[in-house]
Parts: C-alpha cells; sequence; structure tokens
C-alpha cells in the first residue's frame, strides 16, 4: 500500500499490469461479445545478482560449528578471541574458498533434536559443494 501511494519509484518492484487487446474476429458463443487476450511486458532482468561480500579463507582455526535454534543460523566457532561466524543462508556456503568448505566437510555441524532437519540442510551444501568441487573460484563449465 506504501509503495502504492509513492507511485511505485522503485522500477524493480513495480507490479506489471496486463494490457487487454481484442482478438479480431473471435466472439464468445454464450455472449456474443468480443474477446479479449492479456498482453504483458517482458520481464526485467538485473545484469549482475549482487552478492553479500563474506570472509574468505578463515576457517583454518575453527573449533566447531553448530546449529542455533534460537537466532536459525549455522555458527561457526574460532579459537581464541576472534569473532563467530554465523551463517544464516546454507548457500553462503557455496561462496566459500575450498579449504574452507573442506574444513567444514571434515567437521559435523552440532544441533539439538528438535533442530536436526534444518541443521542437516547445512551439512549437505557443504558435503556437495566438497564432492562436486564447488567453491569460490571453480568454473562449473569446466568440470560439467
Amino acid at each position: 500500500m506504501f509503495e502504492r501511494k509513492r507511485e511505485w519509484k522503485d522500477e524493480w518492484y513495480k507490479p506489471q499490469f496486463p494490457a487487454y487487446q481484442q482478438i479480431k474476429y473471435m466472439l464468445d458463443p454464450l455472449t456474443n461479445t468480443a474477446r479479449y487476450k492479456l498482453i504483458y511486458q517482458p520481464e526485467k532482468v538485473m545484469d549482475k545478482i549482487p552478492l553479500i561480500p563474506k570472509k574468505q579463507n578463515f576457517l583454518y582455526d575453527m573449533k566447531l560449528w553448530c546449529y542455533d535454534s534460537e537466532s536459525h543460523e549455522a555458527v561457526v566457532l574460532l579459537k581464541g578471541d576472534k569473532e563467530n561466524f554465523c551463517m544464516l543462508d546454507p548457500m553462503w556456503i557455496v561462496n566459500m574458498y575450498a579449504a574452507d568448505i573442506n574444513k567444514l566437510f571434515r567437521h559435523d555441524v552440532f544441533y539439538q533434536d528438535k533442530d536436526v532437519h534444518q541443521a542437516l540442510r547445512f551439512q549437505r551444501v557443504a558435503c556437495f559443494c566438497y564432492y562436486c568441487g564447488i567453491h569460490a573460484g571453480s568454473s562449473w563449465s569446466e568440470k560439467h
């Protein structure tokens, strides 16, 4: 409602309103009125998808990683006084370096029994990236 009052200033979020076009020489047999079709404009596509910049090659001093049921994210605990790394989405693992993915693959994620489904999503993405060789800097076209 707020966007509608602003008259859709942001073009990326503006809804598409189709135009009605009459189909020539075609009548609806029940009502004997003209038939119409909806014409949609082609969708707008971004040239590049912006990625959130992430730390790279930093898991060499990892203690463990676990799933936090309160914040619903995977937390990587690091040794010493370093700040812990939190992953909200399992697909963030795809953008890590090969050494970081190897480290996540070698260590199982800790979780409570109620969070098994969510926690294993992170573990599965790490396993998939490890076995398929997907990491930051890898080329998908060279491997497949």
